[in-house]
């Protein structure tokens, strides 16, 4: 039910917003945040709770697939705490937006809860087609709420938005249509299985598919021309859910469903892993050159997932925890920042950091809690940031010396450009006049002040996010496997009369074939390498592959008994 709750009920309360007053924006604010407390509530309730998977649902059956697309959905260690970054940005987005919007404050409150069921879905859904469907999904409600709460080049950003990442998805959609006709259904396990059958050219072809869209979603250099605009023109609360939650479904792809399904040859980690740290180091050095203090956010984003998605790709035993809190840290800390721009737009009218300055002496508060959320994005030791990039830094050192030192130069390049921004926010000189807007309210502050704190909190104690990395639990894992390979019924008798001694070897082969799928040792040892690349442990790995090899025998022991009670059926029949 929780599950349920996560993923349909921001849909409903996006329904429900649409019952209040339009000119009303008080009652609406105040819906909106009930709302936004329960999910974030229920969020909460589901990292304490553990793993946990609904029943698999047939949703609709897809022409020359073998089996049908199930409404399946499950929450492990990191999925969760995905689903925690999508309902707590979207709450403070809601909290910030109430200072900036008037009479539009119900429709941006509609198309946030729609934009939220969209991400968690994509987190939490099992089934592969149901992932492409929310994963694609997010990209509507986004380009919406761009194109009506933007800046002056909304439209330009929107459509440059929506082009990007949908054409980007659309190979994706063709591999995972071909999948589908040669698996027996969509779930992780039986699309592996199937792949492991495949040609390694149509392997490699697949692979490209699937990586090009979680490559534009992150975004990985050179498909990331949509993000600098995307996030300077929509608002700043719009901007802060992108960076802080919807980017991480592409580093979410590369470990729930680039890792576990493919098998990867050493030539396409290599490739991953250095894009990732090209990716690293050129959003660094674009981030210290913009003055549009929005898009020196938006290029510092790039660098620091480029960084996540070099650690996925380093493929070593640390990675996941490493990789988990780095997301986390990322998503609390951007998230904090491009709030706290937007504050900083509203109060001087600018985003451009050579005007801005002198905003300590202004709003001291503001100037604190801005220099304050600054400083722990810069990975200081005590900050969950610093425990996400050390750790994925000791990962690249797994891969060599060389990896590891690119991973160190962009930490250096991104503490000098983001020393730079406080200097100039805050304490530098304003190059121009101009007069107070609305100031940071107290509910804005204490939001944001609390996801400084909890920066500070998974710094010193990183086991409240890594405790949750159980990937699968027994009762998962039977639910998965009584899915993905259901019971076959039984064989019927023909309406051609014949004696059971005329049934031939070939056709007790063809019957045995048609009860029985086994999987070949060989299959088993590439599901257990693609296991362990996605961060499974020894014992997992070990009851996994344990629980396959049973049910395959058994389904085997059983195929000739099965045959040869037919087979009598048949024969008294016919006395």
């Amino acid at each position: 039910m929780l599950l349920h709750l996560l993923v349909l009920a921001p849909f409903v309360a996006a329904v429900l917003m649409a019952a209040t007053s339009k000119e009303d924006p008080k009652s609406s604010s105040r819906l909106a945040f009930l709302f936004g407390y329960a999910f974030v509530a229920l969020s909460i309730a589901l990292i304490a709770s553990g793993n946990q998977a609904t029943e698999a649902i047939e949703w609709f059956h897809i022409p020359g697939a073998k089996g049908s697309v199930y409404y399946y959905l499950y929450s492990h260690g990191l999925g969760a705490w995905m689903v925690l970054l999508s309902t707590s940005l979207s709450l403070v987005a809601l909290m910030t937006a109430r200072n900036t919007l008037d009479t539009n404050y119900r429709n941006f409150a509609i198309g946030i809860f729609a934009l939220m069921g969209a991400m968690n879905g994509t987190f939490l859904a099992a089934d592969a087609v149901l992932f492409f469907f929310f994963f694609e999904a997010m990209v509507i409600p986004a380009a919406i709420l761009i194109a009506a709460y933007g800046g002056k080049e909304r439209t330009k950003a929107a459509m440059t938005f929506a082009i990007y990442t949908l054409v980007g998805s659309a190979p994706m959609m063709v591999a995972l249509w071909y999948l589908v006709t040669v698996a027996d259904n969509s779930l992780v396990l039986s699309l592996a299985v199937a792949l492991q059958n495949l040609d390694p050219a149509m392997q490699s072809t697949l692979l490209a598919c699937f990586l090009l869209a979680f490559m534009v979603k992150t975004p990985i250099f050179p498909f990331h021309g949509w993000q600098a605009i995307t996030y300077a023109e929509a608002p700043a609360p719009l901007s802060a859910i992108l960076t802080g939650a919807m980017s991480k479904a592409g580093v979410f792809g590369f470990i729930a469903w680039i890792l576990p399904i493919f098998p990867l040859s050493m030539e396409w980690v290599d490739a991953m892993m250095w894009l990732g740290l090209l990716t690293a180091v050129y959003g660094a050095m674009l981030a210290f050159r913009a003055t549009d203090g929005k898009k020196l956010l938006a290029y510092s984003s790039m660098g620091h997932l480029g960084l996540a998605v070099a650690g996925v790709f380093s493929l070593s035993e640390s990675m996941l925890p490493a990789v988990l809190v780095l997301l986390v840290a990322h998503g609390l800390s951007a998230g904090a920042q491009f709030y706290l721009m937007g504050i900083a737009e509203r109060f001087a009218g600018t985003r451009d950091i050579e005007q801005l300055g002198g905003l300590a002496k202004r709003n001291p508060v503001f100037g604190s809690l801005f220099g304050f959320v600054a400083v722990l994005s810069l990975a200081v030791p005590g900050t969950a940031g610093f425990v996400g990039e050390f750790t994925v830094l000791m990962s690249l050192w797994d891969m060599g010396p060389l990896p590891a030192l690119v991973a160190g130069l962009c930490l250096i390049l991104s503490a000098a450009y983001m020393l730079r921004f406080v200097q100039k926010v805050i304490f530098g000189t304003p190059a121009r006049q101009y007069e107070d807007g609305k100031r940071m309210t107290a509910l804005e502050g204490s939001s944001i002040g609390i996801m400084g704190v909890l920066l500070l909190v998974f710094g010193m104690h990183p086991a409240f996010i890594t405790n949750a990395l159980q990937l699968f639990d027994e009762n998962a894992v039977q639910e998965m496997n009584k899915v993905s390979h259901p019971e076959t019924a039984p064989v019927e008798s023909s309406t051609v009369e014949a004696p059971a001694d005329v049934v031939d070897d070939a056709t007790a082969d063809e019957n045995v074939a048609a009860v029985a799928q086994p999987m070949t040792e060989e299959d088993l040892r590439q599901l257990d390498s693609n296991l362990k690349a996605n961060g499974f442990s020894d014992e997992e790995r070990a009851s996994l592959i344990a629980q396959l090899k049973a049910m395959s025998e058994s389904e085997v022991a059983e195929a000739p008994e099965q045959n040869e009670a037919t087979a009598n059926e048949e024969a008294s029949e016919n006395e």
